[in-house]
């Protein structure tokens, strides 16, 4: 049971990472044909919940668990929010000199502050912090703010949403199309996160009490999956619907991955070893930098071939990038601690 505390969140994680590279090949790479095409959808859906939801509700979970006080956790949250900044200049790097040079008709600001996942971590990370400054309760402020921001998306969207020009209420809701996490709804899962890192040792114990009562309930959550199955595959595959959507796919999507969490758990629990586990663990350790180097690889090339290549590409376009991607992220775990511990010559 202790190293399945230690393996599932990594796994998750890394599966995550796995899905969010084919995705991203999809959605930049492929044409419209190929998207509308059976393995296209698929590639959508499994880009869907497997892939931000389970970034954003394990972090919300090692949030809660690190021993890290609120100002270094706030100051962490304000790091990623500048990464995610950094990031979108580097990933559009190739598209800003076409702006510049080739006279592209693109507003690059809509792409400087694309509203992409990192910024959503930063800002996510600085909210739970403050609620770490509760002595008491935060476990449930945090709950009561999931309900918030799982009900209000869709009165926010209206709200926010301006016909003029506007770069900060795409971070709050609204549905412009450089807004792909903004808080309404996503803050709401690592809230959720939060709020079972705080609960989980109740939780077990009344799995072990009451086992007949979780097997009621798992069977609850799988037939409410599979009842509103139709509504949550169109709207993951529907990138404007899935982005910006609202308390009913939520509570879907969160269902889908309870059940996959609990498959994969099974998993790591009959294979712990197995190399195709502790590769994608190590993916997982890794997420931020094997994220940031792959929005990098495809973000630049998508400039150059955006969505005119066949479905038949696909493959080649996934496997090269995601194994250049694991490349670099193992130098960079290589090499970077290395630079860190050299000893500096005095001045």
């Amino acid at each position: 049971m202790k190293t399945n505390r230690i393996l599932l969140p990594d796994l998750l994680k890394g599966l995550a990472g796995v899905f969010m590279v084919q995705v991203h090949v999809t959605e930049l790479f492929i044409d419209n044909a190929g998207r509308e095409s059976l393995w296209g959808k698929i590639s959508l859906f499994l880009g869907g919940p497997f892939a931000a939801m389970v970034f954003m509700i394990v972090m919300g979970y090692f949030i809660a668990r690190n021993k890290k006080t609120p100002e270094e956790n706030i100051l962490r949250g304000i790091k990623i929010f500048i990464l995610g900044f950094l990031l979108n200049i580097g990933l559009n790097f190739h598209l800003f000199i076409k702006i510049k040079f080739d006279g592209w008709q693109i507003n690059p600001f809509e792409y400087m502050f694309g509203v992409d996942i990192l910024y959503l971590a930063g800002l996510s990370i600085i909210v739970l912090s403050v609620l770490k400054f509760a002595n008491k309760g935060r476990e449930w402020i945090a709950l009561l703010l999931f309900f918030i921001f799982i009900g209000l998306t869709g009165f926010m969207n209206k709200k926010l949403f301006a016909p003029e020009t506007n770069y900060v209420f795409p971070f709050i809701a609204g549905n412009y199309t450089w807004s792909y996490f903004p808080l309404f709804p996503w803050l709401a899962y690592p809230l959720l996160g939060f709020f079972v890192a705080h609960q989980l040792e109740r939780i077990k114990t009344f799995v072990q009490q009451r086992k007949i009562v979780p097997i009621i309930l798992v069977a609850l959550i799988a037939a409410m999956v599979v009842l509103w199955g139709n509504m949550g595959i169109n709207t993951t595959i529907s990138l404007p619907d899935y982005y910006h959507h609202t308390y009913r796919f939520a509570f879907w999507a969160i269902g889908l991955v309870f059940l996959w969490s609990l498959l994969l758990f099974v998993i790591s629990d009959i294979f712990p070893e197995s190399n195709p586990v502790v590769f994608l663990c190590w993916i997982g350790r890794n997420i931020t930098v094997f994220f940031v180097i792959q929005w990098l690889i495809i973000g630049n090339t998508a400039t150059a071939i955006y969505q005119t290549q066949s479905i038949g590409s696909f493959i080649y376009f996934f496997l090269s990038i995601f194994a250049t991607t694991v490349f670099l992220t193992f130098l960079y775990e290589r090499i970077i601690p290395k630079l860190e511990s050299t000893p500096k010559s005095p001045k």
